[in-house]
């Protein structure tokens, strides 16, 4: 119990608590382009390679780390007043607000290729600001309070997921797709007020040489014990969920769930279960080391793709669809909260943009660029072998974390 009310203290820290608006604002955007764009065009009727093929509108976040020792050494215009990161998560967030509005009046049939345009644009500027935001919470957070942030990060990245998936997929039922995207710029809104919380310090002199942009924040990494082993293990360890997630919806919508099924069990009662695993992964971040909970978490993972092709095998199963949804974000949300401590403590606040970015760029090459090919899968394996196949590639990279020596696992 004291640990609850200590954790509840840490959670309830300013310094930590604008982290939530800011982790809406940062999951708002990759759901709106990802898991709703692709609802929608499910239900226009757009076939299931071609929904898979948009994965590719988030290679930006696989890149980001390219233009992250920007926002490290280079200052906009007003970065002087409000400070540097903070000047670049406020142009980033403008953008993304303006791009929203066009895509609200764009069609996912009619406009496929103005849609692609506008998605890969939003891509490049909700990536930069998860630049801006990671690397403030490396800087302004540090030992526990670090872990703490890390998960108030998560549990508004959950809020931006329900917002952006089930709120969106609740509001097309009863509005157009354009009035439901147009609302949805709110929620960018809110990563504004929060960012304008955060306290930068006071923006240093514009610095940028080839030895600072390409060089140092990445010698420094490579530095560290065993770093191509890391590398690899963040890819294999993302590369279950990384296939499994684009499809989820589609799988929803086919398997024969409604759009108020899939709001409220998936959208809904999943974003409170995750919610309860983010909570549940702070505090375990503060007792145990690294290495054992990735593991447990790993196995979980497997388990939980196994689940989905139970599902798929049910049918629409409405009591097996929150048994699944209540495994498989529970297990997310601990693992979220894990996966975001565990990047952010690897890093230095001196190339802390860079770094995290870096690192969390490796964790997006299953989503962005793998993963374009789990339509073809899904659709060659059917549904129950597709999810038995995303459950059996966790099994290398746990493998690997078994073995591979690192201090900081």
């Amino acid at each position: 119990m004291a640990g609850i009310l200590t954790a509840l203290k840490g959670y309830l820290n300013p310094k930590v608590l604008v982290f939530l608006g800011l982790g809406l604002a940062s999951q708002a955007p990759v759901n709106l382009i990802g898991g709703t764009l692709k609802y929608w065009f499910s239900q226009e009727g757009v076939d299931l390679a071609k929904i898979a093929l948009f994965g590719l509108v988030l290679i930006p976040y696989a890149f980001k780390f390219l233009w992250a020792p920007l926002i490290d050494h280079i200052n906009l215009p007003f970065a002087r007043l409000i400070g540097r990161k903070k000047a670049w998560g406020l142009a980033a967030q403008i953008g993304i607000m303006v791009l929203l509005f066009l895509l609200s009046l764009s069609h996912p049939v009619e406009d496929q290729m103005r849609v692609f345009l506008l998605c890969f644009a939003i891509a490049v500027c909700s990536s930069t600001q998860d630049i801006v935001i990671d690397a403030l919470r490396i800087d302004t957070l540090e030992g526990n309070t670090l872990k703490e942030g890390s998960a108030v990060y998560q549990l508004g990245a959950r809020l931006g997921f329900l917002l952006a998936v089930a709120g969106m997929i609740f509001l097309s039922a009863r509005v157009s797709w354009e009035a439901a995207y147009q609302i949805s710029i709110g929620m960018i809104a809110v990563g504004v007020v929060s960012l304008c919380l955060v306290r930068e310090k006071k923006a240093a002199v514009s610095r940028i040489s080839f030895y600072d942009y390409a060089v140092a924040p990445f010698q420094d990494l490579i530095r560290r014990e065993n770093f191509l082993t890391l590398c690899v293990f963040i890819v294999l360890y993302k590369l279950c969920n990384g296939m499994l997630g684009p499809m989820a919806y589609p799988f929803y919508y086919q398997v024969g769930f409604t759009a108020d099924d899939i709001a409220l069990v998936s959208g809904t009662f999943g974003v409170f279960v995750t919610m309860a695993g983010i909570f549940a992964g702070g505090l375990l971040m503060v007792r145990y080391p690294y290495r054992p909970m990735l593991i447990w978490l790993g196995i979980l993972e497997i388990l939980t793709s196994f689940s989905f092709a139970g599902l798929a095998c049910v049918g629409s199963s409405l009591i097996g669809f929150f048994i699944v949804i209540l495994f498989d974000n529970l297990v997310g949300g601990i693992g979220g909260a894990v996966w975001v401590g565990f990047l952010s403590g690897l890093c230095s606040r001196t190339y802390s943009a860079t770094q995290y970015a870096f690192l969390m760029a490796l964790t997006m090459v299953p989503l962005s660029v793998i993963a374009s090919s789990s339509g073809w899968f899904a659709k060659t394996l059917g549904w129950p072998g597709f999810f038995v196949m995303t459950g059996f590639l966790m099994i290398p990279a746990l493998i690997m974390l078994r073995f591979m020596k690192l201090k900081q696992v």
